[in-house]
């Protein structure tokens, strides 16, 4: 990973350079920011700049034995932590064992969206943490020095779903760990990193992308036109995972359209097996998702709220979405926009309470009947 394979953050780029121009590399720092801000893709290309062999103009050569590795995932100085969910029955105790999952998501989904890695977990209704037992062997390795360069570099993922047990047997080894050792915190919330961990690290802050750099990103990867990537960029609200969810025209997107346009067909036609029928499909999806998929909602209902105020110019939707909001737009109205958010927000409140998601989600749908049939106010 090179720094010139991420879009944005120049300051920060410059800044990591400067660290290792000045010889002052912190022990532990932390990159943070919105998922989507490509937080990982810098770390991994500033874990590779400090390992290799011959830098030059700012940036790994890419060609040494130690950039080869790293294109690899196989450096022997590069660990990563990440949250798992541990299981006896799969023998799933730590990031280790679950190494060849990770290197699936490394590899195809570098922008790291936290729900392909659910996914790609099988975690189901799971929350995945980083546990005790990570820790304990992080402490035990730490008493290693490098194996082939002169730092060994441990990459941790979303530290804020860090066990408290593990935090505090970490205390020690971040804040003093052995010579050569360093860690890269690489968080999506920080106000959740505990907070005995989170004084102890250098901090980087990484905001969103801009439209314009989004829109760069769309053309040089997915080969958008120039109009597609204008129109796309404002969805992707400056982040990669979206981008790329757009561009590979494979994601959720999609799918939660289809979804969305189906319930509100049935509740304006008023076919409550139909919407029962489609309240235990999407409450397959499992928790996470689940709220997801209502916060599509969410904006669908903005959008075309606004789409039916006759102004256009301010919403930002797919051509699809468009399609269809041309048609059911009038539906959305200042008779019912209120109670519609009212009643997204509290389905969504009651999933992420752990209610039952098939009640929740069926009577939500009933609701969308009574509010699609509701008249505007004069």
């Amino acid at each position: 990973m090179r720094f010139s394979d991420i879009p944005g953050h120049e300051d920060l780029k410059r800044n990591l350079r400067e660290l290792v121009a000045s010889g002052h590399v912190p022990h532990a720092m932390m990159l943070s920011g919105p998922a989507g801000s490509g937080k990982m893709m810098l770390a991994r290309a500033f874990a590779q700049y400090l390992h290799c062999e011959s830098p030059r103009d700012g940036e790994p050569c890419g060609s040494c034995r130690s950039c080869r590795l790293h294109r690899e995932l196989s450096h022997p100085d590069l660990h990563f932590v990440y949250p798992i969910v541990k299981s006896e029955k799969m023998k799933r105790y730590v990031s280790a064992d679950v190494a060849d999952l990770w290197r699936t998501m490394l590899s195809d989904h570098p922008a790291m969206p936290p729900e392909k890695w659910l996914s790609i977990l099988e975690a189901g209704n799971s929350q995945p943490s980083i546990y005790v037992r990570e820790a304990d062997e992080l402490v035990l390795a730490d008493a290693y020095p490098p194996y082939a360069s002169a730092r060994k570099i441990y990459i941790v993922w979303q530290p804020e779903r860090m066990q408290l047990q593990a935090a505090n047997k970490l205390l020690k080894v971040i804040e003093e760990p052995s010579e050569g050792t360093m860690f890269i915190f690489v968080s999506d919330n920080e106000l959740e990193v505990l907070p005995t961990i989170f004084s102890r690290l250098q901090r980087f802050h990484t905001g969103r992308l801009s439209d314009d750099e989004i829109r760069g990103y769309l053309n040089e990867k997915f080969h958008f036109t120039d109009e597609q990537a204008r129109r796309y960029a404002r969805l992707c609200n400056g982040s990669l995972i979206l981008a790329d969810e757009f561009g590979s025209h494979t994601g959720e997107n999609e799918e939660f359209l289809a979804i969305y346009q189906n319930v509100m067909r049935s509740a304006y036609a008023k076919k409550v097996a139909a919407l029962r029928q489609t309240s235990e499909q999407v409450a397959a999806f499992g928790r996470e998702k689940i709220k997801r998929f209502l916060v599509y909602m969410s904006r669908m209902i903005r959008e075309n709220f606004i789409y039916n105020m006759k102004m256009p110019q301010l919403t930002s939707m797919t051509p699809d979405e468009e399609a269809f909001s041309t048609r059911f737009s009038p539906f959305v109205n200042h008779g019912n926009v209120e109670d519609f958010a009212a009643a997204t927000d509290r389905a969504r409140e009651d999933i992420e309470a752990n209610g039952n998601s098939k009640l929740v989600l069926f009577d939500y749908f009933l609701i969308c009947i009574i509010l699609l049939h509701r008249k505007p106010t004069a």
